[in-house]
């Protein structure tokens, strides 16, 4: 949880250069909905995940809630943050190769 919530501090940042950015040169819009569009990705895992929590800890509390809503809140805020996590490994890599391309 710790590590969503870090992403999502880095994820404001970049959406608020981003959009000082796009103050300075009117061209640079689509990059800050871009980076307002990851944001809006990344909130939502960890909408997902804390849903999760939720459930969980309402299984443990009360036993109101079945066994098969705990499993599934889990895997797919689990999937959803692999998803996110190998999106995140594929920019990092474009990145990376754009970096080292000669100029």
């Amino acid at each position: 949880m710790q590590g969503v919530m870090n992403v999502i501090r880095q994820a404001e940042l970049a959406n608020s250069k981003a959009a000082d950015a796009s103050l300075r040169v009117g061209s640079e819009q689509q990059q800050s909905q871009f980076a307002s569009d990851l944001l809006a990705a990344i909130r939502s895992v960890n909408a997902s995940q804390m849903q999760s929590a939720e459930t969980k800890t309402n299984f443990e509390a009360s036993g109101d809630v079945s066994v098969t809503d705990v499993l599934i809140d889990s895997q797919r805020a689990s999937v959803a943050f692999e998803a996110t996590l190998q999106i995140r490994n594929k920019v990092l890599k474009a990145y990376q190769d754009v970096m080292s391309m000669p100029v």
